[in-house]
């Protein structure tokens, strides 16, 4: 909301940025300097943003003008510190002069730094900046009448928008597969596949035609790193993430445009060697991932520092849970719990809500469920979120068990009915999410302890058949439901019960 963008901006900066903006504001304001860092300071110190009590601070006139005022002044003074943070803003810098060179008529002074300006752009792949420069320097070799230049360089351009257009279409299909992908979640049927390998199969991204920049490719490694993923291709997988990861690193302006990209390109690779059964080559991967925390400008940014914590620290809890390690579980959450605070606001949801969801994952297996209770809850209470329906569906079968273990019947009878609803409307009503409906569904009705013990006997049993389909064992990846009858056959915790293999 407009209302609390001067409070996000001044959260979202670093402790280098304030400071910086303490010595830029002392040089760009006069007269009332103290005031608008007083200001600065109040909001940065205070835990709630509320209106009405800024309002009523003595060093505050005209809160409206004065927000919009601060607001800019702080944005002036990131530009400034951010100056030389990346090819992209170094061009703008540029672009700044040229703009002012070229407005006094000193075209061969522009000239010269737009094709400074070009180079940086070129090597980095900027198209879109190299189309603007382009323009500019047609425009400043016809004031200097060389016009067979000119047409030379509108040539130029004619090839720079094939290439853009071509990297738009391959960009479009791969984002339409992310977006399909990011709903569903892992695939739970041949229709689910189906739904990617369009954008794998489509024409556009199979053209020879193309001339392909790195971008582009690394957009086809994403499509079909994407889609194997999907379709559960461990091999592929983890032959896609290796591309993408190696791109990224031979071509360092690819970190540069895109450090989340790179970032995520580590999480996928790691993911993929642990799916393959490589947990040395997955340990190297995963301490680069988290040694990027102190690189590629990471620290200037909440944003991104957030991602390197949520991937580091899912991945980890993740491996222990699946490893049975469960005291070394209870360490990283409650190590965790202060740098949690601090960058959930910084994530997307379906990274924080992955952490929520392990978190839940080791309450239930310690016995804890009023403790994993409330992180279910977290997740099925937030309506907006739409995306991961392979989670939502393990987490709301994980809730209907939190409810068994606390021996709520009423709210068992309600939250079976309610999630055999959902599970139908979205069409997920698959075996294992019918099953297990069924079999929370009887058990207020059973009262004799040698039938209640039959029927858990018949759902391990159930569970053990799911995990060797395709489809049906996927929500298994998430939640060992067979674990979880088993633990209660042997009447004891899961993390205190002998598993099968």
């Amino acid at each position: 909301m407009v209302k609390y963008a001067l409070n996000d901006l001044i959260k979202s900066m670093t402790m280098s940025e304030k400071r910086y903006f303490k010595i830029y504001s002392s040089k760009h304001v006069i007269g009332q300097n103290n005031d608008y860092v007083l200001l600065f300071d109040f909001i940065d110190k205070s835990k709630h943003y509320e209106e009405a009590i800024l309002q009523n601070q003595s060093f505050v006139k005209n809160l409206s003008a004065e927000k919009n005022y601060l607001y800019n002044l702080i944005l002036k003074s990131l530009n400034a510190f951010h100056a030389s943070l990346n090819s992209k803003t170094q061009i703008y810098q540029l672009l700044e002069s040229i703009e002012i060179l070229y407005h006094k008529g000193l075209y061969s002074q522009a000239l010269k730094l737009v094709k400074k300006a070009s180079k940086i752009a070129v090597e980095s792949e900027l198209n879109t900046q190299c189309l603007v420069l382009n323009e500019i320097k047609t425009e400043l070799l016809s004031k200097q009448f060389l016009y067979e230049e000119a047409s030379v360089n509108i040539g130029k351009a004619n090839e720079l928008l094939i290439t853009i257009k071509n990297f738009n279409a391959i960009q479009e299909i791969t984002t339409n597969c992310y977006a399909q992908q990011a709903k569903i979640g892992l695939s739970r049927s041949r229709e689910d596949s189906s739904l990617l390998e369009k954008f794998v199969k489509n024409k556009k991204m199979n053209n020879s035609n193309y001339s392909l920049t790195n971008r582009a490719q690394m957009y086809i490694n994403g499509l079909n790193l994407t889609y194997s993923y999907f379709v559960g291709d461990n091999d592929q997988t983890l032959k896609y993430s290796k591309l993408m990861t190696e791109l990224y690193e031979e071509k360092p302006f690819m970190i540069e445009y895109s450090t989340i990209g790179y970032v995520s390109s580590l999480y996928n690779l790691v993911n993929a060697y642990i799916d393959n059964e490589l947990e040395t080559e997955a340990m190297i991967v995963l301490d680069k991932l988290e040694s990027t925390k102190d690189k590629f400008g990471i620290p200037t940014s909440y944003n991104i520092s957030a991602r390197v914590f949520f991937y580091s620290n899912n991945i980890r809890l993740d491996l222990y849970l699946n490893q049975d390690r469960y005291d070394e579980s209870k360490v990283l959450i409650e190590n965790n719990n202060a740098s949690l605070e601090r960058y959930k606001a910084y994530v997307v949801k379906p990274q924080l809500y992955q952490y929520y969801f392990l978190v839940a994952k080791y309450y239930i297996v310690s016995g804890e469920y009023k403790h994993a209770l409330r992180f279910t809850n977290i997740i099925l209470n937030d309506k907006d979120f739409k995306l991961r329906e392979d989670l939502l569906s393990v987490v709301k079968l994980m809730n209907i068990l939190i409810q068994f273990e606390l021996n709520r019947d009423f709210s068992i009878e309600y939250l079976t009915k309610n999630t055999l609803n959902y599970f139908k409307k979205k069409k997920r009503l698959y075996k294992v999410e019918k099953e297990l409906i069924k079999f929370m569904s009887f058990q207020g009705k059973i009262e004799d302890g040698e039938a209640r013990m039959n029927e858990l006997k018949q759902l391990q049993n159930a569970m053990k058949e799911f995990k060797k389909d395709k489809f049906e064992s996927i929500p298994f990846k998430l939640f060992d439901f067979e674990y979880w009858a088993t633990a209660k056959i042997q009447n004891k915790f899961i993390c205190d019960s002998i598993l099968p293999d």
